[in-house]
């Protein structure tokens, strides 16, 4: 560790371990062969924050959306946890100043770049996890979803939002594939299947293409929610 000077208080939370704050802060980038424990500790926080964080966003859901069916949740859930929305929570916190980069990364604009600065957050929530426990991380989430109701944005369609996770999480675009056709001509039933790389992840059926490709989209969602 640097034992570089940080704020006691970050995302809202006051942090008893400075290690753990630090270690959320300190991109691998800015780490050598010499230091990989301190890249291992980052990327264990990161990995512990993406969790904390889709758990807490599911909580805050059902408890805001008492009405809500299990695919809007999932849709909302799913516009909540990728990439372009952590980035978006990491700037309103201010981590970007933050950050430790490499000064290659640093001089390319990571601190403004996506990718780190989503990571960044899952670490932070993970170590804000660590340090306190789920509460902060709970206010976190809910403010977040509520910043979402306020801005009136509308859930995205299903197949968007499988999409935006699935780029997100595997960087992969999904791919659906008609199964059969069933039914008489005037009431067809189309049966789909939506895969994410090269596996199949659920199925939907419909009146159309188009509506049986909504429905496997809203399936996998509900299978990704599970995971």
């Amino acid at each position: 560790m640097t034992g570089r000077s940080l704020p006691a208080v970050v995302c809202g939370h006051r942090f008893r371990d400075s290690t753990l704050l630090e270690a959320a802060l300190t991109h691998p980038s800015a780490t050598d062969q010499a230091q990989a424990d301190v890249r291992l500790r980052f990327q264990r926080l990161e990995f512990l924050g993406d969790a904390v964080w889709n758990l807490c966003v599911s909580d805050a859901l059902v408890s805001l959306l008492p009405t809500a069916s299990e695919g809007e949740l999932s849709q909302r859930r799913a516009h909540l946890v990728n990439s372009t929305a952590l980035a978006e929570t990491a700037r309103n916190h201010g981590l970007q100043a933050l950050l430790l980069l490499s000064p290659g990364e640093d001089s390319a604009g990571g601190r403004e770049r996506t990718s780190i600065l989503s990571s960044a957050l899952e670490a932070v929530i993970g170590a804000i996890y660590l340090d306190g426990g789920e509460e902060q991380v709970r206010r976190l989430a809910r403010d977040a979803c509520l910043r979402q109701s306020d801005a009136q944005e509308p859930a995205q369609e299903p197949k968007a939002a499988l999409q935006t996770l699935s780029q997100s999480r595997f960087r992969a675009t999904p791919r659906y594939r008609t199964l059969r056709r069933s039914g008489p001509m005037h009431a067809p039933v189309f049966e789909v299947e939506v895969r994410v790389g090269q596996s199949p992840i659920a199925r939907g059926r419909g009146p159309s293409k188009q509506e049986a490709e909504r429905a496997a989209a809203l399936a996998a969602l509900g299978t990704f929610a599970e995971a």
